[in-house]
Parts: C-alpha cells; structure tokens; sequence
C-alpha cells in the first residue's frame, strides 16, 4: 500500500493487481457505514513479517574472515539484492496483506451483524472514546424497533433512553453501557433536580459482582466532592485500606483497652437559644433510650420476647431523665439501676409506682441483669462501658469501624457492637456541624434484624436534612432478609417503608428467590430488569433513580484505587 507523501492519505490509484504487483488492500471507505464518514471506525494494523535471505559469495567469506580474527573491525560488503530475496520479500508482503484483510473482513462482519439487528436489538450510541471501556459488553434490552416520543421514551425503551435523562450534579463515577455518556452522581444531587425525595441508597447483589467496588468508587468520589464518609461495619477488613489510602482517613477498633461511649454527648456549639436548648436535651433523651434499647434487642435470645417490659422502661426512662445532658456511660447507668437507694429516691417521681416501690426496686434490678455482660465482669465488656478513650476527628474524610478481628465471630458481641456503634454515629449526627455524611452499611440484613435499629435507621431519613445524613444500605442478596419478610414479622411493614424511601437503588446480579423478594421491594420492576438482572455482566449494574427511568452503569477507577478496591483476593484465600 502507499501513501500520497501530500495528504498522508492512502493513494488508491497505486494499487496494481496481476504479476509482480500489490496484492488488492480492501479499505472501508465504501463500507455504508450508517453513522457516516464522521462516525466510521478505520482499521490500523501493525505487522512485522520475517524475509529471510540469503548470504552472497563476498558476504560468507566476510563472515569467515571476522570470525578468525582476534580483534579489530571489518565492514561488511554492501548486500546484494537478488532474485530469492526479492521472492522472500514478496512472501512476506503477501503474509501481511492476508492479516489486514482478514482484520477488515472480521469488521465488516462485525458492522453488517450491527446493522441487521438480527436478535431486535436497538443501536448502541454514537461511538467515542468510551466505546473502548464497554466494547466487550453485548447485553442490551431485547426492545423491537420503534417510534416514540421523548416522554414515552423511558416506557418502550427500558434502559435505552438514559441519554435523555438530565444529567445529576456530582463527580464522575463510570459511564452508562448504553447511551456511552459519562455518569455523574452524588446523593443530594439527585435532590437537588427534583429526581428523588431523600440521600438514601439501597445497594443489593451477589457477591463477586462489583457491588462493593462501586459502594468503594462512589464513596471516594464523593470524599472529593466534599462529603464525609462512615462505615459502621468493616467485616471484611476492605474499607480500612480506603480508610489507610486517604489522608486524614481514620480506622477504630473499640476493645484492647480502647473504649467507644455510645451514650457521648453531641456537639451543643451550635445552639443559640432556649428553644433550641429544649429541643436538643429532647433529642439526647430519646437517642439515650434508643441506645438503650437496641442494646437490649443485641442480647435478646432467639425466640425469646424483648428483655425489656414496660414497667422496667419505665424504669430505664426515669434513668436516662436523671442525666440530663450530663456525661452517661453504661457502668454508671447499670449501677445505678443496681442501686436501691437511687430506686428509693427517684420510684416516686415514675407514674404508677408511686406505692410500689418493692416493685421498683425487683424491675430496676432485672433491668440492670440484662445489661450486666456488657459492663465490668461480663463477658462483652471492654468496648462500651465507660467513657471513650478513641478520639475521632469529626472532620475526618473518612471514619471506618473495623470489625474483621476474631472476636466479632461471635453473633451477640456483633449484635452488641453494631447497636453501640449505631448510636455514637446518631450521638456525632445530631452535632448538626454543616458537614454532609453519608453512613455505609455493609451487610445491612443484620442491622435490620433488629427492629430498635430500624426505627434508628427512620429517624434517620426523617431528619437527614437536618443532620445531613444519607444511609447507603448494602446487602449481599436480597434473601438474605428473610427472617425480615417472613409472615407475621413486625419488621416486615417497617423494613418495606424505609426501602421505599430509598429512592436510588442500584442492583447487581441476582437470581433465584432473591428476584421475587427484589419484586417485592421494589414492586415497579419492569419485565426488561426482571430478565436483564440475572444476565447482568460483572461490574455492571442497574440503577434506578427516583421515578426516572433505569439506567445500566459501568464504575470506573483509576489503576492506584483499582488496587485498593480489588477484593477477589480475599474471596480466594489469597494474601
């Protein structure tokens, strides 16, 4: 082939064919490319074919001659082109032309297959520089061809139509496999334009999907756009290294000494009045006795009722009343309950128990037995029961709860450690400090078996504008709450309320029961999504953005994150 030393283009009219000429080079420049000259994918291949060839008579005895001497240098004769040379050239030039055309024919294979929509797939947008990040990406919406207008556009065409779609302020996450366009996202940009109600965000998938590599990936670009990250729960000891890999990024692991107090007091830097003071001891009140409560749901028995009746709540609100806004640990609250003398001198104040006060005393004493492991001599103490030693840094970029030690194997002390960590995190929200966090929660399934958490995680969204909170809630399967939906749970109306407030959800792919249980959380799933879900490629997932249409979603991260992410070493026992 050669080359017009003008216009660097190929010179067709220097192609000869028949003896001793150029083999025919096929091109694409009369391939009916249906996006035009514009949108037309050229070819380049790069070759390199061997000619072998032969030794003259002057060049052999060159060769003799240098390899019998000792030392010194000797020019070699000019080589002469001869006829088995000009046969070996040719051989090779042939080998290389048949390698381009057999390139280009594959292509125009690949186009013609494109261009027939033989299974009634929809084209696949203009081509750009994405279209190397998802070329290997064939799945797309089995939606015949069709008219339709832009506001039917999301109905018809199921996950086609995200090019139309405004776009949500935020940083970069990945590109949408479909339309090709770059994504962006950040929690409180989707409220921001109207598309969802609140931050919150429901992740679910199979493990080995990319689901936590995309909780990683959003997290990290939000940290860069300004947000504050907390992960309640590292089991798996995969966010401490994001955690390690940012500056400023903290990583806690309550026990050996180091103590969390759940019940701290909040940040009150920013109240400025009477009013405000009211509403706030109000708040610590009642966050105090949630505290209380999910750790007493922590130790509850499986299949036993709650450990707390009404008369020792009464108790333990009475209690939580005589700190005020004052400092409370667990050891002090649990010896006071053990205190007959502080029961005497408060059961009077507690409606009900005005007379009663042998019964005052027997509750207050039960009270103090549930939580008594969890103080000094029982058998989950060490991490919660006093005043905190760990100092965090509310300004931190990232805050990250380790929990991937062998203690936590234990189901109870996980439950207990959950609960606790639970209510710091409320204690550090209810600052309202101006900071936006977003809290993550891996394997959400065993924060929302406990119904106190729940109504934690309610509050929560309730006043997400006022503490500036978004709840990211990731779990592995959808099955994996089960016990949540069984008949006749109470968690089941609850669980299905906060899931329909989480108005993003990003799913990756699942089957079996855990598609049913997906359609009952999310009853508005399209046959599209019913049948694309269990086909979804790796990495790739759906996301479902408010009542907008879905769209499928590729993250993407640089090589250095991509290291800090990659967690397929774990699953297979590597170190």
């Amino acid at each position: 082939m050669t080359v017009n030393d003008t216009t660097g283009a190929p010179d067709t009219s220097a192609r000869r064919t028949g003896d001793g000429g150029e083999p025919p080079v096929p091109l694409l420049e009369d391939d009916g490319h249906r996006l035009g000259a514009a949108g037309r994918r050229g070819v380049t291949a790069f070759g390199y074919v061997p000619a072998p060839t032969r030794l003259s008579v002057r060049e052999l005895a060159w060769l003799l001659h240098v390899r019998g001497r000792d030392r010194g240098l000797v020019r070699p004769p000019a080589h002469a082109y001869s006829r088995a040379d000009r046969k070996a050239v040719d051989d090779a030039a042939g080998r290389l032309y048949a390698m381009v055309s057999r390139q280009i024919d594959a292509e125009r294979r690949a186009a013609r297959q494109r261009q027939r929509d033989e299974e009634g797939m929809l084209p696949v947008g203009s081509p750009s520089p994405m279209d190397i990040l998802t070329r290997d990406f064939n799945e797309r919406p089995l939606v015949p061809w069709h008219q339709t207008s832009t506001g039917r556009a999301g109905v018809l065409t199921t996950m086609v139509a995200g090019s139309g779609a405004p776009p949500i302020p935020g940083p970069p996450i990945g590109i949408d496999a479909l339309s090709r366009d770059l994504f962006t996202f950040d929690c409180w940009g989707t409220y921001d334009i109207g598309a969802t109600t609140s931050p919150d965000l429901f992740m679910s998938g199979l493990r080995g999907q990319g689901k936590s590599w995309c909780a990683k990936v959003l997290a990290v670009r939000e940290i860069g756009y300004g947000r504050h990250v907390v992960v309640q729960s590292d089991r798996q000891g995969e966010w401490k290294a994001v955690a390690r890999a940012i500056p400023g990024g903290q990583v806690v692991s309550p026990g050996k000494g180091s103590y969390l107090n759940p019940f701290a007091m909040p940040d009150a830097s920013h109240l400025k009045g009477d009013r405000d003071r009211a509403a706030f001891r109000q708040e610590v009140l009642a966050g105090r006795k949630s505290a209380m409560m999910s750790l007493a749901e922590a130790v509850r028995e499986p299949g036993r009722p709650f450990p707390l009746d009404k008369d020792m709540l009464s108790i333990i609100d009475q209690l939580i009343a005589s700190y005020g806004t004052g400092p409370m640990t667990l050891s002090d609250a649990v010896g006071r309950l053990s205190d007959w003398d502080w029961v005497d001198s408060v059961y009077q104040r507690i409606h009900g128990f005005e007379h009663y006060r042998d019964l005052a005393r027997e509750k207050a004493s039960e009270a103090a037995r549930v939580f008594s492991p969890m103080v000094a001599g029982g058998t989950m103490s060490g991490m919660f029961d006093r005043e905190s030693t760990i100092s965090l840094d509310p300004a931190a970029p990232i805050i990250v709860f380790d929990t991937s030690g062998p203690v936590f194997q234990d189901p109870t002390l996980k439950r207990v450690y959950t609960a606790a960590v639970s209510s710091w995190i409320d204690r550090l929200l209810q600052a309202r400090d101006g900071r936006r966090r977003i809290i993550v929660c891996e394997e959400a399934w065993d924060l929302l078996s406990n119904p106190q958490l729940v109504d934690s995680l309610q509050t929560r969204q309730r006043s997400a504008g006022h503490w500036g909170c978004s709840t990211w809630l990731i779990v592995h399967g959808v099955a994996d709450m089960t016990e949540v939906f069984n008949q006749g749970s109470g968690l089941r109306g609850k669980v299905e309320q906060l899931m329909n407030l989480m108005e993003t959800k990003i799913i990756y792919r699942q089957g079996g029961e855990n598609i049913t249980l997906l359609n009952r959380l999310i009853p508005d799933l399209s046959e599209d999504e019913l049948d694309q879900i269990p086909r979804l490629a790796q990495g790739f997932g759906i996301w479902r953005i408010g009542r907008t249409h879905p769209r499928m979603i590729l993250p993407i991260a640089g090589p250095m994150w991509e290291q800090v992410f990659d967690t397929s070493g774990l699953r297979k026992g590597q170190s």
